[in-house]
């Protein structure tokens, strides 16, 4: 899960330094580096025909390109160290792992290949005409991650020997607010809202941004236009950390580590907002989600 959640990471720095597009191709079974100077002149060559070169980056030289070009290898690569670290307990361990085990670290490994397809998917959104990434497919690609790390943590849990319990109503409305707070999240990061107003409880002195039915037909604010999903963004956490705040309140200490951990994650929101996302918050930020629910999950699943 570590990996998982580093890998996270590790995109979302691509994310942030402009890097994911360095890449022009995809290979799966790519796995070396470009080492000498004819490997890097032919993958420069091909980053050179891409949109974002001739209307970003143009005149960029090699050295500029190579330090996008690590990110978003390290990003690949680990994902390919994900998988092999989901498949060793198979060779090592395999005749003392139980069989519904087998049957979940398959199910990682596809979620983790079918993670992979997803990935291109995105990035070949921005090697058309318009070098910007689908924040949709941005979005798909991290739900993604977070399925995978929801099934690797029910598989750990159980493993270690942890009694499910069935999830209630309120239980169901915390995942979902919180689900629905990280899908904007997401929406934020792809669409680059969070270099807009940034000021905070306000938006530039109003509470719903002047062009926020911007779009017809209206609901494609909801999805495209920056500053009206920056809005729900906002919305989205202020009603979460409410909502878990009176589960606490109400229902006592079962509630009260989550209620921390998503006031914790509000504030490091607004402070890559105030502060317009620098990186190091922008990705405590990002990570800290992924806490945040790992934490929900195990509030609803597991039994104390």
């Amino acid at each position: 899960m570590v990996a998982v959640m580093l890998m996270v990471v590790v995109g979302g720095a691509t994310r942030l330094t402009h890097s994911g597009l360095s890449m022009a191709q995809w290979k799966p079974l790519h796995v070396l580096p470009p080492i000498t100077q004819q490997a890097w002149d032919d993958e420069f060559g091909l980053y050179q025909q891409t949109p974002e070169y001739k209307h970003v980056n143009k005149g960029m030289s090699l050295s500029e390109f190579k330090c996008i070009y690590w990110w978003e290898y390290g990003h690949r690569l680990l994902g390919r160290i994900v998988g092999i670290l989901v498949l060793l307990p198979l060779f090592f361990l395999f005749k003392d792992i139980p069989n519904w085990l087998r049957g979940r670290i398959a199910i990682v490994f596809s979620l983790g290949g079918a993670q992979g397809v997803i990935g291109w998917w995105m990035v070949k959104s921005g090697l058309k005409i318009d070098p910007t990434v689908s924040h949709i497919r941005l979005c798909v690609h991290l739900v993604m991650a977070f399925i995978i790390l929801s099934v690797l943590a029910r598989a750990l849990w159980k493993f270690e020997g942890k009694l499910f319990k069935k999830i209630c109503l309120r239980d169901a409305t915390l995942l979902v607010i919180i689900g629905l707070t990280i899908i904007y999240g997401a929406y934020v990061a792809g669409l680059k809202a969070g270099f807009i107003y940034n000021t905070f409880p306000l938006m530039e002195g109003q509470w719903l941004p002047n062009e926020w039915n911007f779009y017809q037909p209206i609901w494609k604010n909801f999805i495209n236009n920056p500053a009206t999903v920056q809005w729900l963004h906002r919305l989205l956490a202020l009603i979460t950390v409410t909502y878990s705040t009176i589960l606490w309140i109400k229902h006592g200490s079962t509630y009260r580590l989550i209620t921390i951990k998503i006031i914790a994650q509000v504030a490091l929101g607004i402070s890559t907002l105030l502060l317009q996302v620098p990186l190091a918050v922008a990705l405590l930020h990002q990570a800290w989600a992924m806490v945040v629910w790992m934490i929900a999950l195990k509030t609803v699943w597991v039994k104390k």
